[in-house]
């Protein structure tokens, strides 16, 4: 089957799923729960498999790929537009191993099982996928919208106070970020008479410049960047486990990958007449994250972690910014690589707060974990950061560096706390079972690289409007 058959069914499967999981709300508890864990196996089982299939069949010569057109407001001349890029189907990949990650940890971690929540999980995968493959950028708003609200519930679903806290205000975010994108959305379609990104790119950006501060400060508010990163500290303390999995893991990943696909390919003039202050911004960004991070009390796993989440979008920032092929790609890789490991280490976090466990095996699994979102050589996110700290001047690579360092070392303290005489009880086996899983692939992937030659003929393309449009505003 190609793949102009097979990508609607990307967002059908998991809308399916959630319509599968409501449908069983209202049966026999006991019958409804292990039927609602089959259902969630089973769908989880297709949806990484079709996304694997993606992944496997993507050519490097491939370009943009529209799949799947169909009128939807043609006064504002918006499509319901689905497209495939290099960045997009590795973006995919990713977020349907954290979906994994999310559905084992509801099952697994909650003290309850709700199938509420369960529904809700495939509502947001459905629409991060949206988000992800749409080619009209008021669809893509429309994506973001209803992710946003969907993540909320799941965040404050069964939970306490500080679960509903922490979801009203991610909820009171995303809003705000949903309607940042429409009106950029609306200012493009007032400028050009339509949002389809495929019709936007062969039309010089002049006329639709008020819309990138507009999309600049959506996305800003979801990667998340400095000072708009208020939202995360409260969710990665608080809320459902699988809702915080999909918002460190997904939310953010989602937001890097939109800041490629529209913010660079939109908007190419102003990006490179602009590129000090995104520069500096992200440098900015890297720094104020390393400092907060090492206020944190050392036993404060969760916040240390929700501010090494803020340096990974300040380290993409300033990928970008260089507006070159290699530290582009690079900031990509690096934002992409972290998401994994990040919630890994999430789940960690979490177990080793409730229980306060304490043993030489569970320091040396968080001080591993920890390396990977060091970037430690040899390691996954290695390459990434590599990348961006040689694609930029010498004085930027020495700030990036300090930067990481102390992040780094931020999220290498508590090691020494957990190296103490066993006590607490033993780790579950299956958060034993996903930590090690997500370390071999770390180191796996460190050791052999996947092929991102696809990925860097696509960053290629978006730059290429950079050179066509040159440096003026």
């Amino acid at each position: 089957m190609t793949l102009p058959l097979l990508t609607p069914a990307l967002i059908l499967l998991p809308m399916a799923s959630a319509v599968l999981m409501v449908a069983l709300s209202g049966r026999n508890s006991l019958a409804r729960n292990l039927q609602a864990r089959q259902v969630a196996g089973v769908a989880m089982g297709l949806q990484a498999a079709l996304v694997g299939w993606f992944y496997v069949t993507w050519s490097p010569s491939n370009v943009v790929q529209t799949v799947f057109e169909s009128p939807w407001l043609p006064a504002l001349g918006t499509m319901l537009s689905l497209s495939l890029d290099a960045i997009s189907v590795h973006a995919l990949v990713v977020l349907a191993a954290v979906s994994v990650i999310a559905i084992v940890a509801e099952l697994y971690m909650e003290s309850r099982l709700s199938v509420a929540r369960l529904a809700l999980i495939f509502v947001v995968v459905a629409a991060l996928n949206l988000l992800l493959l749409s080619g009209d950028l008021l669809c893509a708003a429309v994506a973001h919208g209803v992710a946003g609200l969907a993540l909320a519930a799941l965040l404050g679903v069964g939970c306490e106070t500080a679960g509903h806290d922490a979801a009203r205000r991610f909820a009171s975010w995303s809003v705000a970020g949903t309607l940042l994108l429409s009106a950029a959305a609306a200012a493009v379609a007032a400028g050009a008479e339509t949002t389809v990104v495929a019709d936007l790119v062969r039309i010089a950006p002049g006329t639709t410049r008020l819309a990138a501060p507009l999309l600049l400060a959506a996305l800003a508010m979801q990667i998340p960047l400095v000072p708009l990163h208020t939202w995360l500290a409260p969710v990665a303390v608080a809320g459902s486990h699988s809702g915080r999995v999909l918002v460190l893991g997904g939310w953010c990943l989602v937001g890097a990958a939109a800041l490629l696909r529209f913010g660079l390919g939109l908007f190419p003039d102003l990006l490179a007449f602009a590129s000090p202050v995104p520069m500096l911004w992200g440098i900015a960004t890297v720094a104020y994250a390393g400092l907060l991070s090492l206020a944190q009390a050392e036993t404060d796993f969760a916040h240390r972690l929700s501010w090494a989440t803020v340096g990974t979008g300040g380290m993409l920032l300033v990928g970008v910014a260089g507006l070159e092929t290699l530290p582009v790609l690079g900031g990509w890789l690096y934002a992409a690589g972290q998401a994994l490991p990040r919630v890994a280490m999430l789940l960690l976090a979490h177990w080793l707060t409730v229980t306060g466990a304490r043993s030489a095996s569970l320091g040396v699994l968080w001080g591993l974990l920890a390396l990977s979102l060091a970037a430690a050589p040899g390691l996954a996110l290695f390459p990434g950061w590599l990348l961006i700290s040689t694609g930029t001047s010498a004085a930027v690579a020495v700030g990036l560096l300090l930067g990481t360092a102390v992040i780094g070392f931020a999220l290498l303290a508590p090691t020494i706390h957990l190296l103490q005489a066993p006590r607490g009880p033993s780790m579950p086996a299956f958060l034993s079972r996903s930590l090690v899983l997500v370390l071999a692939l770390m180191l796996l992937s460190g050791m052999f690289p996947l092929p991102t030659a696809a990925v860097g003929d696509e960053v290629e393309r978006l730059l290429d409007r950079v050179a066509h449009f040159g440096t003026r505003p």
